[in-house]
């Protein structure tokens, strides 16, 4: 029950930035004096996040943890703008978690009166795409159960800034890829992409309307369970239309269990129901709604954070294609 106790402290923790202060340890009066708080305020939530493991006490000084430096702002996975998201904008349409089931409704535009996605492109200041690319770290072990030796071109559909699709180029130098994304998303996309520019192409687009043509692999990594059944119908099907009678599409989600057991995809979809209106699903209802725009699910791996990585082609009876649209 006391769940968002710690999700607020965590939150100001980042908001305040103390463990980029902390990095070195200091007392309470030090702290207070740098960031401008009220020291004994300030001390009690210190004592919290002691308790919590997230800092440590050495005489009189705080000094940060294992779990304490992931809030730094200069570690290369920094949780920092995860906190300040989970405790901001998250917190405000969780609160309304009751008003999402009673209607069926996301309550995040309830709320804030625009869809997630347009809510955090008016606002680069929240560092969405970002905090997004924490978790893709879990997603590197892609390169290991894929073969990518044989393809040429990899299309990263809805990729964020990049950071899978960077992780991808990085393994195999004779790969070209193609990041399709939102045009204020490619925005950010670019600096995190700089030194693989000369073989990647950022393409804008909206997947529901069009996806490039002319990869060997494509690639849909936490996209599908941002929508609902219709919209991820409309997004299979631009895959599958931009897909040669060769080319594989990789899609990965955590999935619902069938037995409903514990797992984070419960979680995340209540999230899903909270704030983009989508759902997270079972490997059988993703092998629907691939069968339903003409693709085959072929083969399942495991990834970490309870990821699946679902590998789909063309149906044998929709591989006799017409032109293609233009490609890359």
């Amino acid at each position: 029950m006391s769940g968002a106790w710690a999700t607020q402290a965590l939150a100001v923790t980042a908001e305040m930035r103390l463990a980029d202060h902390l990095a070195g340890g200091m007392s309470t009066e030090e702290l207070a004096a740098t960031v401008g708080a009220d020291r004994r305020g300030l001390h009690r939530l210190m004592r919290y996040l002691a308790s919590l493991g997230v800092l440590r006490t050495v005489g009189d000084r705080f000094e940060l943890t294992e779990v304490g430096q992931l809030l730094r702002s200069d570690q290369a996975n920094s949780m920092r703008v995860l906190a300040s998201l989970y405790g901001g904008p998250f917190y405000e349409s969780f609160a309304a978690l009751g008003r999402a089931v009673r209607t069926g409704e996301d309550s995040f535009t309830h709320i804030f009166g625009q869809h997630h996605f347009d809510f955090f492109a008016e606002r680069p200041e929240l560092e969405f795409n970002q905090a997004m690319a924490v978790s893709t770290a879990a997603l590197q072990r892609v390169t290991e159960v894929v073969e990518f030796t044989g393809a040429r071109v990899v299309v990263d559909v809805g990729g964020g800034n990049g950071e899978l699709l960077k992780h991808i180029l990085a393994a195999h130098p004779h790969l070209r890829g193609v990041l399709f994304d939102r045009p204020d998303t490619l925005a950010s996309a670019k600096a995190n992409m700089v030194r693989y520019l000369s073989r990647c192409d950022l393409v804008p687009g909206d997947f529901t309307s069009r996806v490039p043509a002319g990869g060997d692999m494509y690639v849909l990594s936490r996209v599908l369970h941002d929508w609902d059944d219709q919209r991820c119908a409309e997004i299979l099907k631009r895959c599958a239309e931009s897909m040669s009678a060769t080319a594989e599409l990789l899609v990965i989600e955590r999935l619902l269990s069938e037995s409903n057991s514990a797992s984070l995809a419960a979680a995340w979809d209540i999230h899903m129901l909270c704030n983009v209106g989508g759902e997270e699903r079972t490997v059988d209802h993703y092998r629907s709604l691939l069968a339903d725009a003409g693709l085959q699910l072929r083969h399942q791996h495991q990834l970490p954070l309870e990821f699946e990585l679902l590998r789909a082609t063309k149906s044998v009876e929709n591989q006799v294609e017409s032109t293609p649209p233009t490609s890359i």
